[in-house]
């Protein structure tokens, strides 16, 4: 899927997601990757569809704001938009098109694309500087506590720099509150007892089987075996058209 969206052959990245969600219908990772090709194909309302499933495990997905705003705007309702488009940016300040949509649909004055204290704590996570950002969204979160996206984000923050009681309490909270939030059931897999890896093992096993969406989209080293994908005859020459693989005759 990901050769086939590099290669921009978005149709071809859809049809094997099929094949993958057909196996596992939570996967984040093809989630991600459907709202990518369906921003390519600019089918609007596929991209909302799966940004919407997405955001529901990785509330700061700025793939997922980026399409969720995009199609809001194109159904004329622009304050929505903006403030989606604000969400966005918060998440991925620097995205050329995330800031473009925020600029489009800004109808007042002043630096529109000012970096506020929400879209530094973001870049202090993703640099990987833990301190400042569990401090950042600490005080984000006491600000606004009803956004998802700052608690999980304080959460991984303090995770990795090693405040493993705030993590650990932050992370029973969140799968209490919202159990489809993929990083709270691999924080409490991690620093938790047996009962809770027991309860974290489905959640894992169903959105994020071999932890590349941990790894690659939330950028936290979490190392997890390959797990294998079974699949059928009419499926191995579906993605043998796809060019994924090699299919003996």
């Amino acid at each position: 899927m990901e050769a086939q969206l590099v290669a921009h052959q978005p149709e071809a990245a859809a049809a094997l997601a099929r094949v993958a969600l057909l196996r596992f219908p939570r996967h984040l990772a093809t989630y991600e990757r459907l709202v990518r090709a369906a921003w390519s194909l600019k089918r609007w309302q596929e991209g909302e569809d799966w940004a919407r499933r997405l955001l529901q495990a990785d509330p700061g997905n700025a793939v997922a704001w980026r399409s969720l705003a995009y199609a809001v705007e194109q159904k004329g309702m622009l304050g929505a938009a903006r403030s989606i488009w604000r969400r966005a940016f918060q998440s991925r300040p620097y995205d050329p098109e995330i800031r473009s949509g925020l600029t489009r649909t800004h109808l007042e004055g002043g630096d529109r694309l000012r970096l506020d204290s929400a879209a530094l704590a973001g870049i202090y996570l993703r640099a990987g500087r833990w301190g400042h950002a569990a401090g950042a969204y600490r005080r984000l979160v006491k600000a606004e506590p009803k956004r998802l996206d700052f608690q999980v984000n304080w959460m991984a923050a303090a995770w990795q720099q090693g405040l493993r009681q705030e993590a650990y309490q932050l992370a029973r909270h969140l799968t209490g509150r919202s159990p489809h939030t993929l990083l709270a059931w691999v924080v409490l897999a991690a620093l938790g007892d047996i009962d809770d890896r027991a309860l974290a093992r489905n959640p894992i096993q169903t959105m994020d089987p071999d932890g590349e969406f941990v790894q690659a989209w939330l950028r936290v080293p979490w190392d997890r075996p390959s797990t294998p994908l079974r699949i059928t005859i009419s499926e191995a020459a579906l993605l043998a058209e796809n060019n994924a693989f090699a299919v003996d005759s």
